[in-house]
């Protein structure tokens, strides 16, 4: 398979970023939480959910990010593909390739991969753009055990990965003394998706802000429908857990936009809202782009402008 398709045809993505670039100012976004996929014929996936594949390709999400200002991008392994992370590498190639030799737009990704992988392999990984692994922890959940996470987190550092922490934010305090140890920094995706109590008054926030504090911890504004009760996008609970941690380390934040919002049976109306949300949730300007744009630049080393 060629990975170097440009799927938008020459100059296509510039001239939409041009066009939309006349309708608002931009200060270039960087989407630290996307998903993209690919035809089932090449990677068959491991969910029994039925996926409209067409509308969730590279090609797609190009064009989304044109139209938004983003110029960086973080693609996070899909779930429905486990370990193989092919896609994955063949959607970070495509949309490297798609501005060309300039290098105006940037994707990198986040991997899930085996506790026991070779050291070849995790080469291979870094070489194709890969700066992360998902850690799915959890209670039945198909993941990692803690001996094996534990491993895996110095394993992975030594190529200069970071953990992307996918766990019950309210569980953190019965794990601190474990991250904590651990070397490198780990991000937590989705407000640190709280699940039993969206509350700043329990001990896992507060071992989050701890965390925070030694610099252990970043933290995604994404998906804010994860954690609500009703699946909502502006709900009172979540937006209390937002602007706390905006209050508290917004230096700390980067921003996702979750696309194409698998939980929300792929809703493409609640992009623009969502990006509303945000002119809400971190009013100053100043802050929104240290969020948006500048922490993603030193969490994720990327060297665009």
């Amino acid at each position: 398979m060629n990975l170097s398709v440009n799927f938008l045809g020459d100059g296509l993505f510039e001239a939409i970023k041009e066009e939309n670039s006349k309708l608002r100012p931009s200060f270039n976004y960087t989407d630290c939480h996307a998903q993209v996929f690919g035809s089932p014929d090449v990677y068959p996936t491991c969910s029994e959910k039925t996926l409209d594949i067409n509308d969730y390709i590279p090609e797609q999400y190009s064009k989304f990010c044109a139209e938004r200002d983003i110029n960086n991008t973080v693609l996070i392994q899909p779930e429905c593909y486990g370990t193989d992370n092919r896609c994955l590498l063949s959607a970070i190639s495509i949309l490297n390739n798609d501005c060309g030799e300039d290098a105006k737009f940037q994707a990198k990704g986040i991997a899930r991969i085996k506790y026991d992988l070779e050291e070849k392999e995790l080469e291979e990984l870094t070489n194709a753009g890969v700066i992360g692994a998902k850690f799915v922890m959890g209670r039945g959940l198909n993941g990692l055990t803690w001996e094996e996470a534990d491993k895996l987190a110095w394993r992975i550092n030594d190529f200069g990965w970071q953990v992307e922490l996918h766990m019950d934010g309210c569980d953190l305090h019965e794990a601190e003394n474990v991250l904590k140890a651990w070397p490198g920094r780990m991000v937590l995706p989705h407000l640190g998706q709280f699940q039993r109590a969206i509350t700043t008054q329990q001990r896992g926030f507060t071992t989050l802000a701890r965390l925070i504090d030694r610099d252990k911890a970043w933290v995604k504004i994404s998906a804010p429908y994860i954690l609500s009760r009703n699946n909502d996008l502006d709900d009172p609970e979540v937006t209390a857990i937002i602007a706390a941690l905006v209050k508290w380390a917004p230096e700390r934040l980067v921003w996702g936009t979750n696309w194409p919002h698998i939980e929300k049976d792929g809703d493409a109306t609640i992009d623009e809202r969502l990006l509303e949300l945000m002119h809400e949730w971190v009013p100053n300007e100043t802050t929104r782009k240290l969020i948006m744009r500048d922490n993603p630049a030193i969490l994720y080393s990327f060297t665009n402008d």
